[in-house]
């Protein structure tokens, strides 16, 4: 369909389900995808890792893929490399020469400015942008990716001549994602407990969300495991180690490399609500949702109007006592729970990296000689 004044939308805005059949792709023979993302404490890592996501399925598709980035941590280069994307270091961030020879060009990152995609769309390859707010006043390119639960198609009228790819069905998650999803049970007590603060954590709020997890832990007997998940640009993990030092039943763990498998073994999570909500979603795991930064408060707020997830609000706005009393209030109701697994799992099926492809694909194909 066309929507007047803003290009093409590949479906009627968010539908508000991910669930479906992954698309029949293309081979892709060779063809070069580059992403440009950054990672670092000030912004994170999800943008390099839903780009990763998407070299991963470009790969699987019989195409080649790198990063290009700068300033990239070990952790997030030594995932690429593992994966087998070749990883460029870029020591300008706004040189763009890099991007030549390639046949898409997928960028995810808001310091990206609109005179700088306009410049890496002045390039051969088609021009992919990853975003979150629709804010940007202009968005060159030939694709826009908007995965986001609140996402619509309708956000960007006005703003871009691309094909705009919008809501949770295109969701820019890792191979692993789509496996099955084993059945969850919802015991009465919440047992296992999760806690994700981003792959950075730049506000620091690790130790607070800690302590109001080890303060639920002695009000209920119930809750015998706390894991906090400290991301691969967290510069506080010595810290965060120390103060759990041995405490039974309370572990950290860094740079995570099967996060799958770590939340099909959890019963409820307290997490920022970036990117990971989507992958939280696609396993059904019950959310408690608190922004680190502005840009993740419409996600949480999205996710709790649809009842697949409580909204905590900023993190940086939480004092212990809340957050303790929030957490024992949904690891106490177990019917709660159930429902929120059930709507959030209906959101996103793990299929979104296949049907982005599928919908760029003919476009990046027509250019191979």
């Amino acid at each position: 369909m066309i929507v007047p004044g803003m290009g093409r939308a590949m479906d009627e805005g968010n539908t508000g389900s991910g669930t479906g059949e992954a698309p029949r792709l293309p081979p892709l023979n060779g063809a070069r995808l580059t992403v440009r993302a950054d990672a670092s404490p000030a912004i994170g890592t999800g943008h390099v890792m839903r780009g990763l996501a998407l070299a991963l399925g470009w790969l699987r598709a019989g195409g080649t893929a790198r990063l290009v980035s700068h300033r990239l941590p070990d952790g997030l280069r030594r995932r690429a490399e593992a994966g087998g994307i070749a990883v460029l270091p870029l020591p300008d961030p706004r040189e763009t020469g890099c991007l030549d020879g390639s046949d898409l060009i997928a960028v995810d990152g808001w310091t990206f400015d609109e005179e700088l995609l306009a410049t890496m769309a002045a390039n051969r390859a088609p021009l992919l942008v990853v975003d979150d707010t629709a804010s940007r006043p202009r968005i060159p390119g030939a694709f826009v990716v908007n995965h986001n639960v609140y996402a619509e198609t309708a956000d960007y009228a006005g703003r871009t001549d691309a094909t705009v790819l919008a809501g949770p069905r295109y969701a820019l998650l890792r191979p692993e994602f789509s496996r099955p999803v084993p059945a969850r049970t919802h015991p009465p007590v919440v047992r296992r407990l999760l806690l994700l603060l981003g792959g950075a954590d730049p506000a620091g709020v690790s130790m607070t969300v800690l302590a109001a997890a080890r303060q639920a832990q002695a009000a209920e007997s119930g809750l015998a495991k706390v894991r906090l998940v400290v991301g691969a640009a967290n510069p506080a993990l010595a810290r965060l180690q120390s103060e759990v030092g041995k405490a039974p039943g309370i572990e950290v763990l860094h740079d995570v490399q099967d996060m799958v498998s770590l939340m099909d073994d959890t019963d409820m999570v307290v997490s920022a609500s970036g990117s990971t909500v989507l992958e939280l979603a696609s396993r059904g795991v019950p959310m408690l949702l608190g922004a680190l930064v502005p840009e993740e408060i419409a996600p949480a707020r999205r996710m709790d109007a649809q009842g697949a997830a409580q909204m905590l609000g900023p993190f940086a706005d939480l004092d212990v006592d809340p957050l303790v009393a929030s957490i024992l209030g949904l690891a106490r109701d177990p019917a709660r729970r159930a429902a929120m697994s059930q709507i959030a799992g209906s959101l996103v099926d793990g299929h979104g990296v296949a049907r982005v492809i599928a919908a760029v694909a003919p476009s990046v194909l027509a250019l191979r000689p």
